[in-house]
C-alpha cells in the first residue's frame, strides 16, 4: 500500500511556512521543531535585535494552526477555540507561547499570546478566542509587540536592553523664581469682572496676579498701594512670606498658592504674544494682524533655531481659500515633584476658521495631528516653550518679575530603551490628568505624562 501525506498535512506545512516567512521578514529565526511527534509547538522564534543582529537567548514559542475556513468569520474578525489539552499544555512552564492561526491559501496570518490572553477566567473556561483580523494581524507591526512579550514579568526570558544608561528629558520645566512675597486683605468685591473693571478706571494695563476668594482679595502685590488702596480694607492687609504658602502641608494656602502661580504664568505667556483660553484650559499663540505665518525664535537643546507657532493652511481642494489656522500651545499644570515647584508643559494646538473664531473641525483636526505625530515633534515644541520662558541673562533683558523658570526636569535610566519600544503611538488608554498639586516624590517621573530623548528632538 503506498503512503499517504493527507491534505491536512500540506495544510499544516503551509501554515508553518507562512508563519517562517513572516518571522524572516521581521528579523527573526524561526526554529522549526520538524517532530513526527509534538505535543503543542510547532516551532521556536529566537529573538534578534534587527539594528545590531545581536541574538541573547531569548525565545518564544510557536502553535501553528492553518484553516481553509475560520470559525463565525465576519469581515473584522473570527472564533477559534483551543482543545482543553492544548490549552493546559500552552499555559504551563515559563517561556512564552503564541498561538498563530493562518489561512495559506490567502496568505493571511494572525496570532495572540496565549498565556496573557487566557489569564481571564472567563476566558480560560470558554476556551475561545476572538481574533481582530487588524490587531492580531502577524505583520511587521508585529515586531515590537514580540519583543514586549518577552520582557513582560514572568516570562522568564526576556531580551535584554542595551547595557548602557540614558538620560532622558520630561515635560516638567522647573520653576527657580516664585514671588517675592503674597499679599491679601478684605474687601467688598464679590466678583473677579467687577473688580477688573474698578482696576481699569484706574490705569490702562492693570495687572492681573489676583484673585477673589471668600471676600479676600488675594495677590503678589502690594495691597497698600495704588491702584489697590479704595480696593480693600486696608485695616486687614497682610503680607505673607512665599514659604509659607509654598511649602505648607496645608491643602489650603497650597491651592491659593498654585491659583497665583496660575496668575502668574498668564502674565509672562502674555509677555510672549499667548493668550489663555478659559474654557478649555490651555494658552496658544495669538494670530498676526494681517495673518500671516508666525516664528519664534529660541535656542533649542543644541543650536539656536525657529519654530512656526501660526500659520494658515490652504484647502487641498481648493488652493485659492485657507482651509484652517493652526495655533501651538500647550495645557498647564502647577505642581511639585520632590520638594521642586515645576510647570507640566502638554503640547497642544488650537483650530480657528480666521484666527479668532475656533473652526468648526477643531476636534478632527486635533486628533489628526496628535496621532500622527511622534515623540520627538511633541519633545521638540515643550523645549521651545522651556526656552521661551526661562529667565534671560544679558545686559538688556527684563525678566518678568514674580515668575522665574529654569530647565527641564531630567531623568536617568540606568539602561537604554531599545528603539523599537518608542512608539510613534501610545495605544494604551489615556490616562486622567494629575490634579495641581503634589506628585509623590517616591512615584516615577513618567507620571508626567512625557519622556523624551534629545537625540529624537
Amino acid at each position: 500500500m503506498a503512503k499517504r501525506i493527507t491534505k491536512a498535512q500540506v495544510l499544516g506545512e503551509k501554515g508553518v511556512t507562512l508563519v517562517s516567512r513572516r518571522l524572516l521578514d521581521m528579523g527573526f529565526l524561526w526554529h522549526p521543531t520538524n517532530a513526527p511527534v509534538e505535543a503543542g509547538i510547532d516551532g521556536f522564534i529566537e529573538l534578534r535585535d534587527p539594528e545590531t543582529g545581536d541574538v541573547a537567548n531569548t525565545w518564544v514559542a510557536v502553535q501553528s494552526k492553518a484553516r481553509t475556513k475560520l470559525d463565525k468569520e465576519t469581515d473584522s474578525s473570527f472564533e477559534f477555540a483551543c482543545s482543553k489539552k492544548d490549552l493546559e499544555y500552552w499555559r504551563h512552564g515559563n517561556m512564552p507561547v503564541i498561538l498563530v492561526v493562518s489561512r495559506p491559501d490567502t496568505e493571511e496570518a494572525w496570532w495572540v499570546p496565549v498565556k496573557e490572553y487566557f489569564a481571564d477566567a472567563t476566558r480560560a473556561s470558554s476556551r475561545k478566542i476572538l481574533f481582530n483580523k487588524t490587531a492580531n494581524a502577524l505583520a511587521g507591526t508585529t515586531q515590537p509587540d514580540l519583543l514586549s512579550l518577552c520582557q513582560s514579568s514572568g516570562a522568564g526570558t526576556y531580551f535584554r536592553p542595551a547595557p548602557k544608561p540614558e538620560d532622558l528629558l520630561s515635560n516638567l520645566l522647573t520653576i527657580k523664581r516664585l514671588p517675592k512675597q503674597l499679599c491679601r486683605a478684605d474687601t467688598s468685591f464679590t466678583d473677579g469682572a467687577e473688580l477688573h473693571k474698578e482696576l481699569r478706571k484706574r490705569m490702562d494695563y492693570p495687572p492681573r496676579e489676583w484673585f477673589l476668594h471668600g471676600g479676600v482679595i488675594y495677590t503678589v502685590h502690594d495691597l497698600r498701594e495704588e491702584p489697590w488702596r479704595g480696593l480693600c480694607d486696608l485695616g486687614t492687609v497682610e503680607t505673607i512670606e512665599t514659604e509659607e504658602w509654598s511649602e505648607s502641608d496645608d491643602p489650603e494656602p497650597r491651592r491659593h498658592f498654585v491659583w497665583l502661580l496660575k496668575c502668574c504664568l498668564r502674565r509672562a505667556c502674555g509677555r510672549l504674544g499667548m493668550r489663555y483660553d478659559k474654557d478649555d484650559g490651555y494658552y496658544y499663540f495669538k494670530a498676526t494682524d494681517d495673518l500671516s505665518p508666525r516664528q519664534m525664535s529660541y535656542k533649542s537643546r543644541k543650536k539656536a533655531t525657529r519654530r512656526t507657532v501660526f500659520q494658515g493652511y490652504r484647502s487641498k481642494t481648493d488652493p485659492e481659500r485657507i482651509a484652517y489656522y493652526r495655533h501651538v500651545g500647550f495645557e498647564s499644570f502647577i505642581l511639585q515633584f520632590d520638594g521642586q515647584w515645576c510647570l507640566q508643559i502638554n503640547p497642544t494646538y488650537r483650530f480657528t476658521s480666521d484666527g479668532e473664531e475656533l473652526h468648526p473641525f477643531r476636534e478632527e483636526y486635533l486628533s489628526k495631528i496628535k496621532s500622527i505625530e511622534g515623540s520627538g515633534a511633541v519633545g521638540g515644541i515643550v523645549v521651545m516653550f522651556a526656552a521661551l520662558l526661562a529667565d534671560r541673562h544679558g545686559l538688556f533683558d527684563r525678566n518678568y518679575e514674580h515668575l522665574g523658570f529654569g530647565d527641564l526636569l531630567g531623568v536617568e535610566m540606568p539602561v537604554g530603551i531599545d528603539d523599537l519600544l518608542w512608539r510613534k503611538r501610545d495605544t494604551e488608554p489615556p490616562q486622567e490628568e494629575p490634579d495641581d498639586g503634589d506628585i509623590d516624590p517616591i512615584a516615577d517621573i513618567a507620571r508626567s505624562d512625557l519622556l523624551f530623548r534629545e537625540d529624537m528632538l
